[in-house]
């Protein structure tokens, strides 16, 4: 949108030029004038509070484009229907407004029509993919759903026996870290409402860190052959779709191995803020953070700790065959990992991403050997020697 100021049209109106007033007409209008401005000061400051009060409101509530005007109301049925049936979703509490979202995009109401109600669980002490994806598939139908798509579709595929199959697939794969938690990719469920709406519900699960800088700690893991036991959730959002037809053009490319390398990392920064009382490069904390990366990422290639002569890990090897084959630094020292980061107003260490704020973002720039000054991400091109 262009911010240029128009230029103002020129007055054509004629110029009336009247005759000099006297002196004493000059003097009798300064004093009603003065007199007269004493009373307007105070209801010009009120006019002006109330147009700056009505320009602030149209602007934080602009009017509603045509389509938006004439779509909201199937919109709000469809929302209806949700609030009417969530009797489906005993895992669920009551669903509320959200605006802004990874996935469906959930847009304010003077945007866009598909607006979102979103819900989630209590917190599970062990993984219920199978029942929640039972719970939603039921419900997900009982509104209309038709397709469902999961990562590495290119289309939305009919919803069938398979489908809660690949729901749970869903669920235990391919998350990304937000530093506090793992959040699964998202499940997309489409359909029509009964009114002829078009939806959609998108449905994440995320594990939990114990560490939760808003309660007071629980009592932390010190025992490097296991991770800190973690919490499960549940949530599930949902819009009609009229502006968003194809919510799986969201999802990364998995399968692309700067994502999977970059996965990896954020496995690392992770689980060093969700462990602790463990010293960051332990050489058997650093095997089973790599076998939970292997497992929840489905990678295949080889990944190895690099041991150094203090039986310490700064160095992983990572490859995946015939793409990508580097060497990763998971750090130098303590004090590295410490160091505040711009974006995340703090450290990795208590941020848990090793990218500021943004998931999959901690690859860094190419060292040409091992003793060569680096930083966490920073790789060099082949193995680990």
């Amino acid at each position: 949108m262009s911010t240029d100021f128009q230029e103002q049209p020129v007055n054509q109106e004629p110029k009336v030029t009247k005759p000099r007033a006297s002196t004493g007409t000059i003097v009798a209008r300064v004093i009603g004038f003065t007199c007269l401005s004493t009373l307007l000061i105070p209801i010009g400051l009120v006019v002006l509070i109330i147009g700056y009060n009505n320009n602030l409101n149209s602007q934080l509530n602009p009017d509603p484009a045509p389509s938006v005007v004439e779509l909201s109301p199937q919109a709000a049925e469809y929302l209806a229907q949700v609030t009417d049936n969530m009797n489906l979703l005993p895992s669920f509490n009551e669903p509320g407004s959200a605006v802004y979202n990874r996935g469906l995009p959930c847009l304010e109401g003077f945007e866009s029509p598909d607006t979102c109600l979103l819900t989630y669980t209590d917190k599970f002490l062990g993984e219920k993919h199978a029942e929640i994806c039972t719970e939603v598939l039921e419900f997900a139908k009982q509104l209309g759903a038709t397709e469902d798509s999961i990562p590495g579709d290119t289309q939305m595929q009919k919803l069938s026996n398979k489908s809660q199959a690949r729901c749970e697939s869903v669920m235990t794969s391919y998350p990304r870290s937000v530093g506090w938690g793992w959040f699964s990719p998202a499940y997309f469920i489409q359909g029509e409402a009964s009114n002829g709406a078009p939806f959609a519900i998108q449905l994440s699960g995320s594990q939990v860190s114990p560490v939760d800088y808003s309660e007071a700690l629980p009592e932390l893991n010190t025992d490097t052959s296991k991770l800190a036991k973690e919490k499960f959730e549940y949530s599930l959002i949902t819009s009609t779709n009229y502006d968003t037809p194809d919510p799986i053009d969201s999802i990364p490319d998995y399968s692309d191995s700067k994502v999977q390398l970059a996965a990896m990392l954020d496995t690392f920064a992770y689980y060093r803020r969700s462990n602790m009382k463990l010293p960051p490069f332990n050489a058997e904390f650093a095997r089973n953070m790599i076998t939970e990366y292997k497992t929840k990422f489905r990678f295949e290639g080889k990944v190895e700790a690099f041991e150094d002569a203090k039986s310490e890990v700064h160095w992983v090897y990572f490859n995946d065959p015939g793409k990508l084959e580097v060497c990763v630094s998971v750090g130098k020292s303590i004090e590295e990992l410490s160091v505040e980061n711009v974006d995340a107003m703090s450290g990795m260490l208590d941020s848990g991403l090793p990218g500021g704020t943004i998931e999959l973002a901690g690859v860094g720039q190419e060292v040409q050997s091992l003793t060569a000054q680096h930083v966490f991400g920073d790789y060099k091109m082949g193995r680990c020697k």
